[in-house]
């Protein structure tokens, strides 16, 4: 295939991208449906691009338009690199490159939107939305409004930054830029991070919001001894960590079924409540 043409051959401008990228962070998850899921939203951020490239060939610009409401589910930010691989092949192939098919762009829209969606999910979820919650909404707790605030902004400007420079670059580097990042083996390694303090942050929330002690006491020499602080000796938060690893097991043997963990840990609390052990 012909490499991306030169600036000055160039019909999509920089402002055409900026409205692309805009109208896909506005509208992603407005018209989320079944059998089409972002479909929509892609073809709505890419309309204006592909009237003005096609603008001159009604049947191709009718023909772009229903390949692009076909279904499409992605990470948000990560998935925005597709975009930009999309308009550059689009672009292309308004120049007469015949080499770029639909099949072609159908292809990498299919086999790129799955692994984007997992690295993201990875990092964003793992990472970027864990770890500023860990660290401020202790603070919040403790009466700083500002820092209720604060995870939320930082969510949000990675999530517009980042999603905005994969934006132009998959429409500088065309179809080849996600497969050299996918190739680098750099995604790999932000995976196995990802995985490792999101597991990690994972656990530290548990200890910090997850409520579960016993009133239990006896009398041994005329004193009373708390069984929660003989608990509290032998492994701080030990109770919280068998109540989530308990749920968590739940889950891996009889799936996610959180409506009866709910009732079940509601039965359990009202029992435990009434027999003086919590």
């Amino acid at each position: 295939m012909s490499e991306v043409s030169t600036v000055s051959d160039k019909k999509v401008t920089r402002m055409d991208l900026f409205k692309a990228w805009w109208k896909w962070t506005l509208a992603v998850e407005v018209p989320v449906s079944f059998d089409r899921m972002q479909a929509l939203a892609f073809s709505y951020s890419l309309n204006k691009i592909l009237q003005k490239i096609y603008k001159d060939d009604p049947e191709e610009l009718q023909e772009s338009m229903k390949r692009h409401v076909q279904m499409f589910n992605t990470n948000c930010d990560w998935g925005s690199v597709i975009h930009g691989i999309i308009i550059s092949l689009e672009e292309q192939r308004s120049m007469g490159n015949e080499e770029i098919t639909p099949e072609m762009m159908e292809s990498l829209k299919i086999g790129l939107m799955g692994p984007l969606a997992g690295i993201g999910d990875s990092v964003d979820q793992g990472i970027v939305a864990t770890i500023p919650l860990a660290i401020f909404v202790p603070m919040a707790l403790e009466g700083s409004v500002l820092a209720a605030f604060i995870p939320g902004i930082i969510y949000l400007a990675w999530s517009y930054s980042w999603s905005w420079f994969l934006f132009n670059k998959g429409y500088s580097l065309g179809k080849n830029s996600v497969m050299t990042i996918l190739q680098s083996g750099a995604i790999k390694k932000v995976i196995d991070i990802a995985s490792i303090v999101g597991l990690f942050m994972i656990g530290c929330l548990s200890a910090a919001y997850v409520k579960f002690e016993t009133i239990l006491e006896f009398v041994s020499n005329t004193e009373k001894v708390s069984v929660q602080e003989i608990l509290n000796g032998m492994l701080p938060n030990l109770l919280p960590f068998c109540l989530v690893m308990a749920m968590y097991f739940y889950i891996i043997k009889k799936g996610p079924k959180y409506l009866n963990i709910i009732l079940v840990t509601m039965a359990i609390a009202i029992l435990l409540t009434f027999l003086g052990i919590i």
